[in-house]
């Protein structure tokens, strides 16, 4: 066609077949699900598979060559999706996806495992059984729930229960002993793995399994009768059955000169006669009992000769011990004796030489092989020897055994008797029981009651003497006594005691004679003539004043003599004197008052100063100390007089002058002042009391008054030679007490030599101090003290340990940097504030925000890998360190850290044009750029410079691929051009959902559905909200905002009403728009 018109047609030479052109299935596998894809148990499976083709294949979904159950499986001409709502470990494997079309067929594996707890173990039985332990056996579970199995958990239940009890908690194999168990008892088990995620479900034995063994061979085995071809064996049933009932009994024969033992017969009674036996043979028999768990051991006979003949009585008594029976009191006895003899004897039984009485207790009765004694619930009468005699044709046969019985003692053997008595304790003493109960007695137990009272107290229950001491008594309470024996068996009867009152036997003793003085306030008196029972122990002595009211006591220690010196009286003053008896029982009343004597002799001098010494010495004073005098004259010490001179070649021509002042002076030191520089001196101190002054002694040698010099000393405090650990933002205070001459100087220093700047330092000729307010981390160390005169120099170092928050970590450095994680290294800080660091808190912030989040509050480590981490996103970073006093200071990155890495090689290279001298080629961008793009929050801007270069300048041209979300600039030159792209990824909340639709209706609820948002937001949809509404209402309502699933069941709906449901996805940065079902649904039942 053209201006003119339409012009003729052209027509194919050939026919053409219109056909749809077709391709092979083919499908896209994410990287996850190359990999096996792990599932925590409870969560659910999603899988995901885009898939093309055409025509549209078939999807087919498969597991271990069986069809998937509880799957949830959507596909479209695009996709498949399978979902798995709450998983558990049966739903762990391998799913096989199958894609066929007219063109062909394809399958790929995806490998899910589900990490939960393991199913049963397999094969529980019992391995081996005894009377009070079953030994079980399994095997592992075939489902471990992806992970290892740790333990096995045992329980038991007794058949007649219903509720199991845990036996075993730790099992680390498959098999087990479980002991403890009820003999007889018949029990269920069951038996659970565990792994990491917790304890899985229990595998149970289908049938009860009885504890027991086989039981012990019967007793004894008794030939009854005897003829030349028959022999009657009797037995006795076994001890013990093995904790299972006896079924029968198994008997052998064996004749005399044989090995073999031939099999007679199985029966369930106690005896059988064997017959067909050879005349004169000699055979042994043996039988065994049988119960579910087996045969018992073998009982064998005696050799017997099967001959017609007659036997005396005998009887058997290989199973009774010693024949000595022994029971305790209240228990029943029953003892079965075999008895042999042919013909049958008869027997009678005797109890100590006498005819044994039958009653209601006592019993004795035959059968066919044994005679039997019972005595119900025996007691300590019923103990004795016991005479069995057996009679018949032949004649008779008398055997004995004894019989004990055991029970608690009787009482002690009284009187009991009081052999001592005082105001506080009291000694009791009994005899031991004259039955002790058939066995030694342990101890006895010592009772007491105040006689105002009906209530008795133990004393003691382990006294192994027949005497015993009652103290603390309350003195004239009235008690009483008993006591009781106790042996193994228990305590027997008591026997009580008369009553007594807790006090002396005896008096006070009668006053002493009229004491009388003899020479200088010497008394002296005459014993009593009475002690009341109990010898004199001491004398206690008393005055009074004429001119007082009040006795005082004159001796602080004991006397024992008749006499005392009265000391510590004022002279002039008249005194009366009386005298005091005491014995064990007290103190005696007073003796008859002396007549008044007066306090007159006995006054002198008194004697010299001792150790007279000189304090110090300086250039105009001399310092002088000394003691009291030993001797004071009889009368207090009023006062010291020092005196001094300056020596000469004669002694007559030195003149002493007495340096203390006019009034007394009372202190035993004095400094003498106004003194010449340089000169020595002779120095002598006196006392002085009422009677005048007293010898004087002198200093020894002469003193020069002279500076005397002190080399510098610290007194340092045994607190501060420890570690002072103090509490941040306290006050820190170092006192130390100086000494030396001159005054020494003081220098305090921090460390290695650092001057403490924060410190109030305080120094005086005595002391110096430190005082550091509001003390932190930073104060702690080693504080030196250095003082120094003339005469050296000291120094001293106090240790303090400020106990606060550490400082920063050290040196926090980006070691390896990855598409979604940062690994971080760091030192320790510098200054832990006293205590150990304990953890590290590692944080981030994306440098678009402001704020910090927590990534791990609890590292014990120097390194962390932060994951995950936004690809091509910038971080900051900063690590903190905690101790007890709390989090210390942090030490954050300098610059941002961009998470990325290295793009993957290109894709497919194709080769375009090829020239004589060039190739042109093509490739395909890689799968994986590294993360280095630019990422933007919705509603921020950014700005993407690139830099041009060029002669002349090229042109520039900017495109923005819509599906990519790539912009790429192009530069054109006469020379040529050039492009560069660049990825932009914009961070925003999700867009809506896909085809939001309703599965299923019921008369309460509706099961809806939908796909993924086209548009994710950049980031990971970690939840989904469903909200309703009623058609009646405008209100929507939330009915979850926590949905993992691409599927949920909404409930408690009423039935008959129209509702509307709508689903929004949400992100990091927010929630998504909304999507809402088509139309609305009517609850009335399945659709």
């Amino acid at each position: 066609m053209n201006a003119k018109g339409v012009g003729a047609p052209a027509q194919t030479q050939e026919l053409v077949e219109i056909l749809e052109r077709g391709a092979a299935p083919d499908l896209e596998l994410d990287l996850e699900l190359r990999k096996t894809l792990v599932v925590r148990a409870g969560c659910s499976i999603r899988v995901f598979v885009p898939i093309k083709g055409r025509p549209t294949p078939a999807v087919t979904w498969a597991k271990d060559d069986g069809p998937v159950p509880r799957a949830v499986i959507d596909s479209t001409e695009s996709f498949t999706m399978l979902i798995i709502p709450e998983s558990s470990r049966i739903d762990a494997g391998k799913y096989v996806l199958t894609l066929e079309n007219a063109s062909g067929k394809k399958s790929a594996d995806i490998h899910v495992r589900v990490l939960d707890s393991p199913g049963p173990p397999l094969n529980l039985k019992p391995v081996k059984i005894d009377k009070d332990s079953i030994t079980l056996q399994w095997e592992m579970p075939l489902i471990d729930g992806g992970a290892r199995i740790t333990n096995y958990v045992i329980e038991k239940r007794e058949s007649t229960r219903k509720a199991f009890a845990t036996v075993i908690t730790k099992c680390n194999t498959t098999s087990v002993r479980i002991g403890d168990l009820g003999e007889g008892c018949e029990y269920y088990f069951r038996v659970s793995a565990e792994n990491d995620y917790g304890i899985g479900e229990a595998v149970e034995t289908p049938d009860p399994i009885r504890a027991s063994q086989a039981p012990t061979p019967p007793e004894s085995i008794i030939p009854t009768e005897i003829t030349k071809n028959t022999v009657s064996l009797a037995w006795t049933k076994p001890k013990h059955d093995g904790g299972s009932r006896i079924t029968g009994y198994v008997l052998e024969a064996q004749k005399k000169g044989t090995d073999q033992w031939a099999h007679v017969t199985t029966v369930k009674a106690m005896d059988f006669t064997v017959k067909n036996l050879n005349e004169n043979e000699e055979y042994i028999f043996h039988v065994m009992a049988v119960n579910l768990s087996g045969r018992s051991a073998p009982r064998e006979s005696k050799a017997i000769v099967l001959r017609d003949s007659n036997s005396l009585p005998e009887f058997d008594l290989r199973g009774i011990c010693q024949k000595t029976i022994i029971a305790k009191a209240g228990e029943d006895i029953k003892v079965e004796i075999p008895v042999m003899g042919r013909p049958r004897p008869t027997v009678t039984w005797q109890k100590d030489g006498a005819m044994l009485k039958l009653t209601q207790r006592t019993n004795a009765e035959s059968t066919a092989a044994t005679t039997i004694l019972s005595i119900n619930e025996c007691n300590r009468d019923d103990s004795g020897v016991y005479a069995m005699t057996g009679k018949n044709i032949v004649g008779s046969v008398t055997d004995n055994i004894i019989v004990k019985v055991h029970d608690v003692p009787g009482p002690p053997k009284g009187p009991l008797k009081i052999v001592e008595v005082s105001r506080t304790h009291c000694v009791i003493t009994w005899d031991p029981p004259t039955n002790d109960g058939g066995v030694p007695i342990n101890n006895y137990v010592v009772e007491i009651r105040d006689t105002t009272s009906q209530t008795w107290t133990e004393l003691s229950t382990n006294v192994i003497r027949t005497i015993f001491k009652a103290v603390r008594l309350t003195t004239g309470s009235e008690y009483q006594f008993r006591v009781k024996a106790k042996n193994r068996y228990g305590v027997g009867p008591h026997i009580t005691s008369e009553s007594v009152v807790a006090a002396y036997p005896f008096k006070v003793p009668g006053p002493p004679g009229t004491p009388g003085v003899v020479d200088s306030m010497v008394l002296m008196w005459q014993v009593p003539r009475s002690d009341g029972g109990s010898p004199i122990t001491s004398y206690h002595i008393e005055r009074k004043d004429r001119a007082g009211l009040r006795w005082v006591k004159c001796n602080k220690r004991k006397v024992k003599d008749l006499q005392f010196k009265a000391t510590v009286l004022v002279a002039g003053h008249d005194y009366e004197f009386r005298v005091f008896a005491e014995n064990a029982a007290g103190l005696s009343v007073p003796s008859v008052s002396s007549p008044f004597y007066k306090a007159t002799d006995g006054l002198y001098k008194p004697g010299p100063p001792s150790n007279p010494r000189i304090l110090d010495t300086s250039r105009s004073s001399i310092t002088v100390a000394w003691n009291k005098p030993v001797y004071d004259g009889g009368c207090d010490i009023t006062g010291y007089i020092v005196e001094t001179c300056v020596p000469t070649e004669k002694m007559e021509d030195e003149e002493w002058a007495i340096v203390t002042p006019k009034e007394c002076l009372l202190a035993t030191s004095f400094t003498i002042v106004n003194l010449k520089e340089g000169q020595d001196y002779k120095i002598k101190i006196s006392a002085v009391n009422s009677e005048g002054i007293g010898e004087a002694v002198s200093v020894p040698d002469t003193v020069k008054a002279e500076d005397r010099l002190l080399a510098p000393e610290i007194d340092l405090d045994a607190e501060l030679r420890k570690v002072i650990s103090i509490r941040a933002c306290c006050s820190l205070r170092l006192f130390v007490p100086i000494r030396g001459r001159p005054t020494p100087q003081a220098k305090w220093t921090k460390d290695d030599g650092e001057r403490v700047d924060r410190a109030t330092i305080d120094s005086t000729t005595s002391y110096t101090s430190l005082v550091i307010e509001n003390v932190n981390r930073f104060d702690s160390g080693k504080y030196n003290l250095t003082i120094e005169n003339s005469s050296g120099s000291k120094t001293v170092s106090v240790q303090v340990r400020v106990l606060d928050t550490p400082s920063a970590p050290q040196n926090l450095k980006i070691t390896t940097v990855t598409k979604e994680a940062v690994t971080l290294t760091w030192e320790p800080p510098a200054n832990e504030g006293g205590v150990k660091v304990k953890n590290y808190i590692v944080e981030k912030r994306e440098s678009t925000r402001k704020a910090y989040t927590t990534v791990n509050a609890l590292c014990h480590q120097t390194t962390f890998m932060v994951t995950p981490l936004l690809e091509g996103c910038n971080y900051y970073f900063r690590v903190l360190a905690e101790n007890e006093y709390g989090i210390g200071l942090p030490i954050e990155t300098s610059e941002s850290v961009k998470v990325s890495e290295k793009p993957q090689p290109p894709g497919k290279i194709t080769l375009k044009d090829v020239t004589k001298n060039s190739v042109t080629l093509s490739w395909e961008k890689p799968e994986h750029d590294g993360g280095s793009r630019v990422v933007v929050n919705a509603g921020d801007s950014f700005k993407i410079d690139a830099d041009v270069h060029g002669k002349p300048l090229p042109s520039i041209h900017w495109v923005k691929d819509e599906q990519e979300l790539e912009y790429s600039v192009t530069i054109h030159s006469p020379l040529g051009k050039a492009t560069l792209p660049m990825l932009v990824q914009v961070l925003d909340s999700p867009g809506p959902p896909v085809n939001v639709k309703v599965l299923a209706v019921t008369r309460d609820s509706a099961t809806l559905a939908w796909e993924p948002p086209e548009n994710d937001g950049g980031d990971t949809v970690k939840a989904y909200h469903v909200e309703k509404r009623e058609a009646s209402k405008k209100a929507w309502v939330s009915v979850t905002s926590n949905c993992h699933a691409l599927t949920y069941k909404v409930e408690d709906l009423q039935e008959g009403a129209v509702y509307y449901f709508r689903v929004i996805g949400e992100n990091e940065h927010g929630l998504g728009v909304p999507q809402e079902a088509k139309a609305g649904t009517k609850i009335t039942g399945n659709i």
